[in-house]
């Protein structure tokens, strides 16, 4: 395993905002000019972003400038290092299956909560950390809510429940209120930041878990595989539906896999879905939530044909949880 990097030590007892001064230009110097952080100085720079640190006009210099120039895999690196160095793992053992929901969609189906409600009808625990936005996407809450699906007050029912073998939803807010603080940044700015990028990567949990997580450009996926790869996070990703981990319902998808070694794989789907009229059928279900939420009701009982590309995914998952440990090893044992 590399050694992970750590936050700069030498900004210890400095002021936050006289010790970023130099950070910030050499991030905003354009296309040309700017230079990436070191994992080590990106982990201090999202602490300090966590901990409100930074005038509201750094942090935001900050935002938009990596937003410009984009994080490089080192940056996203300590970054998510950061955040996990100040979240506390859910307590529950169990093997889990984590994902993040950010996105929403617009022209296709949010499949998120139907996606989970499969895995647990599977005897899989799913933790689904979401952040709902007015930005009118069709979000995960309110479908997961529809089906009837557990939304979690906060860290502690949200471990009970994954403990129980449910699948639940976990606002960000409930995991790490720093974290959502640095993403509402985007109602300040009008654009996404880091915090985004970094949510996808987590899998807070105590016992062993598989990341599933999505991509909506392309040059993410191997920054994404660098983080879970160095934090050795078994992990499933793919380019996914408008941006959320769902397959697209007419796509042949393209996967990677990290598995606990930090090895990456590429695979892919040998063809596209070829459920023509099924697929038409989903597309309509994006028209507005209450269809949506009928026809994953319809789905879940059988009187609507599961998506081909969303059943090849759960096999695929299914396939990767199989070979997690079933719990955490107790303190000092190595798990099986």
């Amino acid at each position: 395993m590399s050694p992970s990097p750590k936050p700069d030590m030498a900004q210890e007892g400095l002021d936050p905002r006289t010790a970023v001064l130099p950070w910030l230009h050499a991030l905003s110097r354009g296309p040309r000019g700017s230079r990436d952080l070191d994992a080590g100085q990106a982990r201090t720079l999202m602490h300090w972003l966590l901990q409100g640190q930074l005038s509201d006009a750094q942090a935001g210099a900050a935002l938009v400038a990596l937003r410009m120039k984009s994080e490089s895999a080192v940056e996203l690196e300590g970054f998510t290092r950061a955040v996990l160095d100040a979240v506390p793992p859910l307590a529950s053992t169990r093997a889990t299956v984590c994902l993040s929901s950010l996105n929403g969609t617009r022209r296709l189906p949010n499949q998120v909560p139907l996606l989970a409600a499969l895995l647990q009808r599977r005897g899989i625990p799913v933790l689904v950390l979401g952040a709902e936005q007015q930005d009118g996407r069709a979000h995960t809450l309110p479908l997961w809510q529809g089906l009837g699906l557990p939304v979690a007050a906060g860290r502690e029912q949200a471990g009970q429940a994954l403990e129980r073998g449910e699948a639940i939803y976990l606002d960000l807010d409930g995991l790490s209120p720093e974290l959502r603080r640095v993403l509402r940044w985007r109602e300040e700015l009008g654009v996404r930041n880091s915090a985004h990028a970094v949510a996808k990567l987590l899998a807070p949990v105590r016992g062993p878990s598989l990341l599933l997580a999505s991509y909506t450009h392309a040059d993410y996926a191997p920054r994404m595989t660098h983080v879970l790869s160095a934090l050795r996070q078994p992990a499933l990703i793919s380019r996914g539906c408008e941006g959320e981990v769902p397959a697209h319902p007419e796509r042949a998808a393209q996967w990677l896999r990290v598995d606990a070694q930090g090895c990456v794989h590429a695979e892919a789907d040998e063809a596209a879905p070829t459920d023509e009229a099924a697929s038409a059928r989903a597309r309509a279900a994006a028209q507005d939530g209450a269809q949506t939420l009928a026809w994953s009701r319809d789905v879940l009982d059988g009187r609507e044909t599961l998506p081909m590309a969303l059943e090849g995914q759960l096999r695929r998952i299914e396939a990767l949880f199989a070979h997690l440990p079933r719990r955490a090893a107790p303190e000092g044992v190595a798990p099986a």
